[in-house]
Parts: structure tokens; C-alpha cells; sequence
């Protein structure tokens, strides 16, 4: 999707409680005008007069189904497209560096729940004596498409939670699995629950094994426990 038109779409959902008052205040007005045209197309006697009405009218009659038509095209972006739309990149409100992706150290013996991965010495990822700690915790932060261990291929979409207290955003990531480099895929501003995070456009990646994070971020910036699962990627079939 052109980033222009992203931005213009992200702006009529963000707005869109503004956007609803507007549009209903413009739908009153232009009700109002057609009543009192109506009131006196029936009054008018005269050529002239019946004419003059007319056109009030048809212009009260106009900017109604103008309004009601954006009206419904917003709705229909707020319900329908907007959950279909890829997350909000990490040029947009959410600034995230993807070459430098900054890390929360986790003591394990503080949380029993956590889990962790072997990683190698020296990688870029949040670790404790060489362990990548995380926590994939239901209804919090949990990925629940693609499953852990599952494999994907060509053009993805990540279903699962960011429902934190103090939630400021979030991003999703992955690393090729041994080797840990995050690369930031897409971030986000809205809390989500069993919905669509993402999209992961994987067709460009070498087929393997590969790490999948989905980093909450609260309203400071800092980063919490993140999700963690592996996937397999192969190549689309042609």
C-alpha cells in the first residue's frame, strides 16, 4: 500500500471520533435545510418561487447523501479495513531503529513463568548468562499465528495480543535462529486482543529457521518481556 495513502487512511481511523461529530453536525445542518425546503416548496405559489425551492433542495438534498455516503466510507474503514491494514511501520509514531533495537535484561530466577532459548555468545538480544529470556503470557502478549514450531511462507499475518498495563505500543521482530539479529518488521500504537498484529512478508527470506519476537513497549518507551516463538520458512510454491 502507498505509503501516502497509508498515512491518510491511519489518519481517518485515528480521527475518526472528530471525523463522526463533523460529519453528524454537517447531516444535521443539511436535514434541517431540506425540512425547510420542503416547508416551502409547498408554500410557494409563484414560478420563481417554486424554483428557488427547488434548488434548495436539490443542494440540501446533495450535501445529505454527501455526508451520508462519507459516513458510511468511514465506518466501513474503521470495522472493515483498518484490522486488514499492514501495522503502522516504524517511521510512523512509533520510532524504531531497526539496527539498533534496544533490550530489557530479565533476571529468570524473578519470574519462574519465563522461558528461554540458547543463543550465541555476543548477539543482540535481550540474554541472561547466554539465555534469551521471554515470556509468552495469554491475553498479554502471546502469538498465536503462526504457532511455535510451525512453518510459513510467502506473505504472513501475525494474529495474537499486546493487552499490558501502561501500553505506549509495539513491534514485532525475528532473527534467523543460532545467530540472534533482530530486524524489526512493523510496529504498532493500538492494544490488540486476539487480533491481527501484522504482516510478514517472507519471500524474500532463505528458507530456515527463524526466531519470531512481539516486544511491548509501555508508555515510557521501555521495553517489556517479550513473546518468542520459532517457525520454519520455505519458499512459496509456485
Amino acid at each position: 500500500m502507498d505509503m501516502v495513502l497509508q498515512k491518510v487512511l491511519r489518519g481517518l481511523v485515528t480521527y475518526r471520533a472528530i471525523i463522526y461529530i463533523l460529519l453528524g453536525v454537517g447531516i444535521l445542518v443539511y436535514l434541517r435545510m431540506l425540512i425547510i425546503g420542503v416547508m416551502e416548496w409547498k408554500k410557494s405559489v409563484f414560478g420563481l418561487e417554486r424554483r428557488i425551492a427547488q434548488r434548495r433542495l436539490v443542494s440540501a438534498s446533495t450535501g445529505l447523501i454527501l455526508l451520508f455516503l462519507l459516513l458510511v466510507g468511514e465506518f466501513l474503514l474503521v470495522t472493515l479495513i483498518e484490522p486488514r491494514m499492514p501495522a503502522q511501520s516504524s517511521e510512523s509514531q512509533v520510532s524504531v531503529d531497526p539496527l539498533v533495537v534496544p533490550t530489557t535484561t530479565l533476571q529468570l530466577d524473578e519470574n519462574p513463568n519465563s522461558r528461554t532459548l540458547p543463543v550465541v555468545e555476543g548477539s543482540d538480544a535481550s540474554v541472561e548468562q547466554g539465555e534469551l529470556v521471554f515470556e509468552c503470557v495469554e491475553d498479554q502478549v502471546e502469538i498465536t499465528e503462526p504457532t511455535d514450531g510451525g512453518t510459513i511462507s510467502g506473505t504472513v499475518e501475525i494474529f495474537g495480543s499486546v493487552y499490558v498495563d501502561n501500553f505506549g505500543s509495539y513491534k514485532y521482530e525475528f532473527s534467523p535462529v543460532g545467530n540472534i539479529n533482530w530486524i524489526t518488521i512493523a510496529a504498532g500504537n493500538q492494544l490488540k486482543l486476539h487480533e491481527s498484529i501484522g504482516f510478514w512478508y517472507t519471500s524474500e527470506l532463505t528458507p530456515g529457521r527463524y526466531l519470531l519476537r512481539l516486544v511491548p513497549l509501555d508508555n515510557t518507551g521501555k521495553e517489556l518481556m517479550p513473546c518468542i516463538i520459532t517457525v520454519e520458512v520455505v519458499a512459496p510454491k509456485e
